[in-house]
């Protein structure tokens, strides 16, 4: 009975994991495999890259994505405190088919089930000490090994690239990895999903205890995180185009000379030298794909000619030459399907902007020309054709269609009937405050009846809109690509194969020269909070409440079970009515974060803070830090901690040893200064911000109108070292700033660590003089508070500890008092090794404990 309600436990965690993480984004740690190389390979170590303490059976269950391009290696290498390693790997069998092996130490157990690619499968470990035994479950097989655990104490686990010294396989298996959870015996004791990370940590969702990543590919990253997948330097003029019936992406000569085929998928790229003839084109983005002829369209708006590109033959159809000058810049085109046309709009030329609607007709070649003149004329709008209606987003123009009568950038949604020309504005967003220029195309979402258009906002941003919803919503971070250029070109292309946007960027320079980039993106893509004049829809709250619902009715069935099978093991004639201590109320009220009325301070805009983790936001209450390269983020800290510590700042060569240690001295001071500059602008955003130079020491000058939370916790410290005491005021000021977390948590950095860690020793100095110094000055829940910082720098941390008992035991609180006092002593035995030795009585009492 025990047996199958812990295996009734199991499926009703993994079904509530999958009802909370139920929406079409999927999660979890890509692992690098081959063809990575060595040093790029992905490891994952679980429990802060410390031994997991093994009970007498513990299970460690996840799920386990196969992916075809390695299916060979270990999985997850588990390494005991008897220096015995036991192993899930794939191996070769017959006819190359592969299949999952458990090895222990030099001893191989095969295991019957061929693989399976490209889908999640459960898998699960047990390690008995009770049977001596070891089992492990792939899918729907189970093997069982006896093996000797009766002094194996503890184990560390690693999946992927083992980073243990001398248990190192460079064979490793190209797998995703999620929902990790270990068990001691019926008891959850640790759940790492591997959805939310902050770079190289993930986080369980029971003991709050990272897992710990090198070279991580997070899943959940690719849903937001543009991959840069090529870059080129390219001719001037040169013009692009997209395959998606085989997912490439061509690059033709202006010249004439060759075309350039890139695979995004094997991110490898092939020259097809042209033998004839010559494109029509005498622009950069006059050419279009024809999936149905399977043929390459070149052409002149201007002078209406079309040439045909063919790769049978490697020839264009055409010998005619473009003579005049383009009239149509940056205008949008978009093909329909109903009538073989392709459909342009806009652009610019000879000083002007257009709204001309140009049809190009490429079975005979005809073209017609209208004006839509329900829109300001405009070049960069983004275009897609559903049916017989052309849709119209942005761009740059005016009224009057002259440049040099003001243009600006329009925000506006239009449809435009293609057999009536009957124009219809659904929309106009007229309180955008950030310029950007849409990418040529737009991309149709049919499921989620929404466009996707890449914008040059941020640097380059994926955006959602729809046809009844005014505004946009970012669904993808910022590329943050330098986009200044004498001439910019973008667009956006999907892969219905692939299931990836991908965004090209074509910039030419003054004196030029020309490169391209190419970035992509997964789908479906996530939502980044950026909405702007956006509300949830009603499908939204929806889907968000049947989740919710489902999660309550999966949560009653559970309890239901808990009571039915307690139950059936009692005797039925005894009934035992002891009251047990409610220890989840005792956790759930010690976890509680009492959270102090931020009365003092103000971080919504500009403001610098480093507690919490390191974030910057503007003069609008904007959230910048993702402007904040890593490079960037290190110089404005370096800045700040050493202007803090002594005011002349910190040396230029101390600077450059700490940033730029692996380039020379010229390459490292042009760094430097380039940077420099770069972090000016951006904290332009933010207020008057002033950097100096002075007898070869940087320092940073902050205005008066921005917040830095570590600079203020600084000073209030320095009022207590001078005086010895803060008034009632500067104490409430101290918690609230203490409160929001420790110091820069998510910031890796060798030297960065001395500050960290003066940081809280000065902290848990301070605050325990305080409590001890005025204990009774102080109200309880500002006495609680304390302890909440004095537990975030110290877990445990002795005068948080008598805070907390004893406030709550005295209160009349008995019982959340013990279970504080006994998680207490159960992180001092996992780190020390020892037991505490004071009781709660003595803990309450200050008995034999140094106040």
């Amino acid at each position: 009975m025990k047996k199958l309600f812990f295996i009734v436990s199991l499926i009703f965690i993994s079904g509530l994991c999958n009802i909370i993480s139920s929406d079409n984004i999927d999660y979890g740690l890509f692992i690098k495999a081959f063809p990575y190389n060595d040093q790029d390979k992905t490891s994952l170590v679980l429990e802060n890259n410390q031994p997991l303490k093994l009970g007498k059976e513990t299970t460690m269950s996840f799920f386990i994505n196969i992916r075809k391009d390695n299916a060979f290696g270990v999985v997850f290498r588990i390494i005991t405190d008897k220096k015995e390693n036991i192993d899930l790997m794939f191996t070769v069998g017959d006819k190359d088919k592969r299949y999952p092996m458990l090895v222990i130490n030099e001893s191989v157990f095969m295991i019957s089930e061929e693989i399976v690619c490209d889908q999640w499968i459960p898998c699960s470990i047990t390690l008995s000490s009770e049977k001596n035994e070891i089992s492990i479950v792939y899918n729907n097989t189970k093997l069982s090994v006896p093996h000797s655990l009766t002094e194996t104490k503890n184990a560390l686990i690693s999946f992927g690239l083992c980073p243990l010294t001398g248990y190192s396989l460079y064979d490793i298996a190209s797998v995703n990895i999620r929902d990790i959870n270990i068990f001691d015996k019926k008891e959850l004791i640790r759940n790492w999903k591997l959805r939310e990370h902050d770079g190289l940590k993930s986080f369980d969702s029971v003991a709050n205890v990272p897992a710990i990543t090198t070279n991580p590919r997070w899943i959940t990253d690719m849903y937001a995180s543009w991959e840069k997948i090529y870059s080129k330097q390219i001719k001037a003029n040169s013009l692009f185009c997209f395959n998606p019936n085989e997912n490439l992406i061509y690059i033709i000569d202006p010249d004439s000379k060759d075309i350039i085929t890139f695979d995004p998928e094997r991110r490898n790229e092939t020259t097809t030298a042209v033998k004839s003839g010559v494109i029509a084109a005498n622009a950069p983005n006059q050419v279009f794909y024809n999936p149905e002829q399977d043929l390459l369209f070149s052409y002149n708006l201007d002078e209406n000619t079309i040439s045909r590109f063919s790769f049978a033959n490697s020839s264009w159809d055409s010998h005619i030459e473009s003579k005049l000058d383009h009239g149509y810049w940056n205008n949008s085109t978009s093909y329909s399907e109903a009538d073989s046309t392709i459909v342009s709009f806009g652009g610019y030329g000879f000083y002007k902007y257009n709204n001309e609607l140009i049809r190009l007709h490429l079975n005979h070649g005809s073209i017609t020309k209208s004006n839509l003149l329900d829109i300001p004329p405009r070049h960069s709008a983004s275009t897609a054709i559903i049916g017989n209606t052309l849709y119209i987003f942005g761009g740059r123009g005016n009224k009057s269609g002259r440049q040099e009568l003001s243009p600006k950038n329009y925000y506006d949604f239009y449809s435009v009937n293609l057999l009536t020309e009957q124009t219809n504005k659904l929309w106009e967003n007229k309180s955008e405050n950030i310029d950007f220029l849409p990418s040529e195309n737009m991309i149709f979402d049919e499921k989620e009846n929404c466009f996707y258009i890449f914008a040059t906002k941020d640097g380059g941003t994926l955006l959602r809109i729809e046809k009844d919803k005014i505004g946009y919503t970012s669904v993808s971070h910022p590329i943050q690509e330098d986009l200044n250029a004498h001439y910019l070109y973008t667009n956006l292309y999907f892969s219905p194969k692939l299931k990836k946007f991908y965004a090209l960027v074509n910039k030419i320079k003054t004196d030029g020269s020309a490169e391209v980039s190419i970035y992509s993106l997964s789908y479906p893509p996530a939502a980044i909070t950026d909405s702007v004049v956006n509300e949830q829809s009603s499908d939204h709250t929806f889907s968000f409440s049947f989740k919710l619902i489902t999660l309550i009715v999966l949560g009653l069935v559970g309890l239901i079970l808990l009571i039915y099978f307690q139950y059936r093991k009692r005797p039925s004639s005894k009934i035992n009515n002891t009251k047990l201590p409610n220890t989840l109320e005792v956790n759930k009220t010690d976890n509680i974060k009492r959270e102090i009325e931020t009365s003092y301070y103000d971080f919504s805009k500009q403001s610098i803070c480093f507690l919490g983790g390191f974030s910057v936001t503007d003069k609008d209450g904007h959230n910048i830090t993702g402007q904040f390269t890593p490079m960037l983020k290190y110089l404005l800290i370096l800045l700040i901690l050493h202007t803090v510590k002594e005011s002349k700042g910190i040396s230029g060569n101390k600077l450059i040893q700490l940033l730029w240690f692996d380039k020379n001295d010229e390459s490292a001071k042009n760094n430097r200064n380039v940077y420099l500059s770069k972090l000016r602008t951006v904290l332009e955003n933010v207020g008057e911000c002033t950097i100096t130079n002075q007898n070869g020491f940087w320092s940073i000058s902050l205005g008066e109108n921005i917040r830095c939370d570590y600079i203020e916790t600084m000073k209030l410290f320095s009022l207590i070292k001078e005086n010895k005491s803060l008034a009632p005021s500067e104490i409430n000021k101290l918690v609230e700033l203490l409160l929001k977390g420790v110091f820069l948590p998510n910031t890796e950095a060798d030297w960065i660590d001395n500050f960290k860690s003066d940081f809280s020793n000065l902290t848990i100095d301070t605050l325990t003089s305080l409590s001890s110094d005025g204990y009774e000055k102080l109200s309880d829940e500002l006495k609680l508070k304390i302890a909440d910082i004095l537990f975030l720098h110290d877990y445990i941390n002795e005068e948080a500890l008598y805070l907390k008992c004893s406030i709550f035991f005295n209160s009349g609180k008995k019982g959340i008092a013990k279970g504080i006092y006994d998680n207490f002593c159960k992180e001092y035995l996992n780190l020390l090794g020892t037991k505490y030795k004071y009781s709660l009585s003595d803990v309450i009492s200050r008995k034999n404990i140094t106040k």
